[in-house]
């Protein structure tokens, strides 16, 4: 078998070294026939990973359209459209992940100070009990970037370890429905049966214990610009001529973490600086009114109805409740005020504070006094103003009334959101006597356990394992340093994702004349239209588990390295891959006679953003056949 490393299509800055570059790297790549059969139709299955990213789908998509330039066939040219709709199935994408525990030659020597051939090397692990305990990651990253500080075992992991997670747009303030959620997931326990708590286990739970998810809500809000940079002209270096850039804004509305995440400029002073008396907002979805704001750790919230004038010996009903004005007390009689019989929904008097019934109580000009009803639920009363008519016997007053009434105390109120309790915490400042709330902040009262761990509906969090076993003797290198080439060492590895629930679709309408990757579409070739433009009747594109690996009946192109393309994994356990993918800035490896007469055209990088630039590649080179 065997085996070429493709490392450089890009175009260099010199131009004599790009072109040598291109024609170095063209040597070594596959000839057309791998692509495409000699009556025109394909040779080859483009193969994405069950665990790919979304980048991965769409370089697959993108590397597709570029074999249609190669693929010719009689039905291909015999139906011509205007127009054609592609449907794009994005998979779930794992946004984000944490390596744990890492055991192997980088933290033997750099984080625990081994030498190559040291007895403490040479004790290198042979199998899973074998592995050190002392190889937790402790959450710190160098000037780099890069993690380092695995020394800690797996107590002092779980102390220091915790997962940010971003929802945007989940709550509200008034009419602004751009209120962030940002989540800390803290002391996160891994449970395992018959485990002792020292190096990882293979498989476990996710244990995530009281008030360890923090979830931060700011409702401060304010207007920013993310700033980007365009081309105007051209450069026209044989004319002499420059390039001409300007400057371009677009404006959002959002919160200072998400002003910082997208590299903002805030514009101008706050659009909403907090919640006020009269505002209404939204916690976990649901909806409170502001009624008052008495102090740094209290509001009351309800139903605001509005102010009612109210003859004496007249009774106002709101919301099934009714209000019987009695009397009023006028200056220079007393103190000014009414005197009320309040009934609630089912008819019953009302009960005031102390729990007597309310017939003919006073309230005080200018003070809010709730009452409570049979079931429970309060109402508010405050009187604004008393007067009498022209007539003597017209004695008014002016009473604003608001309904559901209720008092939330910062630590004290409790919170039910997807079937777990919450508890809320007030973030009130005192702005010159006047008292906001600037955020809120909620803790779990429940466990929450399992593996993946459901976090609010959107995201999966979860705990993965692996190891890998190498035998010096097949790479013909004493690794442990030991004076012989006979030992199977082991490497291994514990991960905590986050990973997207659900992926999601998007459909795509190409016309004759739209530009597409810097051409131009000038005729759109299809056997039939449907929602999948496929140039010849039988697919290209298909996932690595449905690749028989005995006999795949074409060519393969494998998208994503092996942590998202199975049988890329399997080719690098197997040592046919070369290529070392977890560091890879994009490369595309070309290994023949794989699997029997068939060839392997593997396009890949470290991460999915070095893969895309992989695909780039080829298509580059696609686009020369």
């Amino acid at each position: 078998m065997k085996v070429k490393k493709i490392a450089a299509l890009a175009i260099g800055a010199a131009m004599v070294g790009a072109t040598m570059g291109l024609a170095s790297a063209q040597e070594s790549m596959p000839p057309k026939s791998f692509f495409v059969n000699a009556d025109g139709t394909p040779n080859v299955k483009i193969v994405v990973g069950s665990n790919a990213a979304a980048m991965d789908v769409a370089s697959a998509a993108d590397i597709a359209v570029a074999l249609g330039s190669l693929l010719y066939t009689k039905e291909q040219t015999d139906a011509q459209a205007d127009y054609v709709k592609i449907k794009v199935d994005h998979p779930a994408e794992t946004v984000a992940q944490w390596t744990i525990y890492a055991y192997d030659y980088q933290t033997m020597t750099r984080d625990h100070g081994m030498s190559y051939g040291d007895s403490d090397f040479q004790n290198w692990a042979t199998d899973y009990d074998q592995l050190g305990a002392t190889y937790w990651w402790n959450g710190a990253y160098d000037a780099d970037g890069n993690q380092i500080g695995f020394v800690y075992n797996y107590t002092e992991w779980s102390q220091a370890f915790s997962v940010p997670v971003h929802l945007e747009n989940k709550d509200s303030v008034d009419t602004y429905n751009d209120v962030n959620w940002h989540i800390t997931l803290s002391n996160i326990q891994l449970s395992a049966d018959n485990w002792g708590g020292t190096i990882p286990p293979k498989s476990a739970d996710l244990v995530i214990g009281e008030n360890n998810v923090k979830v931060f809500v700011d409702y401060v809000l304010y207007n920013y610009s993310i700033t980007t940079t365009v081309t105007t002209r051209e450069a026209m270096p044989e004319w002499g001529i420059s390039e001409v850039t300007d400057t371009q804004s677009e404006y959002y509305i959002g919160d200072t973490w998400e002003v910082q995440a997208n590299g903002g400029s805030i514009v101008g002073d706050p659009i909403v600086d907090g919640v006020r008396e009269g505002d209404t907002f939204t916690v976990f979805g649901k909806e409170y009114t502001v009624l008052e704001i008495p102090d740094n750790t209290t509001f009351v919230g309800g139903v605001y109805k509005g102010k009612y004038s109210i003859q004496r010996g007249s009774q106002q009903e709101i919301d099934g409740w009714k209000i019987v004005l009695e009397d009023i007390t006028l200056p220079g009689i007393g103190e000014e005020g009414v005197f009320v019989t309040v009934y609630d929904p089912y008819g019953n008097l009302a009960k005031d504070v102390d729990g007597n019934d309310v017939i003919k109580e006073f309230v005080p000009l200018g003070t809010a006094v709730e009452f409570t009803g049979s079931d429970g639920k309060k109402i508010r009363i405050k009187p604004t103003n008393v007067f009498v008519g022209m007539d003597p016997e017209n004695v008014f007053a002016d009473i604003e009334v608001s309904v559901n009434i209720q008092t939330f105390t910062s630590g004290e109120y409790t919170i039910t959101y997807d079937g777990k309790s919450w508890v809320m915490y007030l973030g009130i400042a005192d702005e010159g006597g006047t008292y906001v709330i600037k955020n809120v902040t909620l803790y779990n009262k429940d466990e929450l356990k399992g593996n993946p761990v459901d976090i609010f509906g959107k995201y999966d969090l979860g705990y993965r394992f692996e190891s890998k076993t190498l035998k010096e003797a097949d790479v013909d290198y004493d690794i442990n340093g030991d004076g012989d080439k006979e030992d199977t060492l082991m490497v291994a590895y514990a991960y905590v994702y986050l990973k997207e629930k659900e992926g999601w679709s998007e459909t795509v309408e190409f016309q004759v004349g739209d530009d597409y990757n810097g051409g131009t579409i000038s005729a759109i070739e299809t056997k039939v239209m449907t929602n999948v433009v496929k140039p010849v009747s039988e697919p290209i594109t298909y996932m690595d588990f449905e690749i028989n690996m005995d006999d795949p009946g074409a060519n393969l192109i494998l998208i994503g390295g092996p942590v998202a393309n199975t049988i890329t994994k399997w080719l690098v356990d197997q040592g046919i891959s070369q290529v070392d993918w977890y560091n890879s800035p994009g490369d595309i490896e070309y290994l023949q006679d794989v699997f029997g007469n068939y060839d392997v055209v593997i396009v890949a990088g470290a991460t999915r953003n070095e893969t895309r630039a992989a695909a780039k590649k080829l298509m580059d080179y696609l686009a020369g056949l």
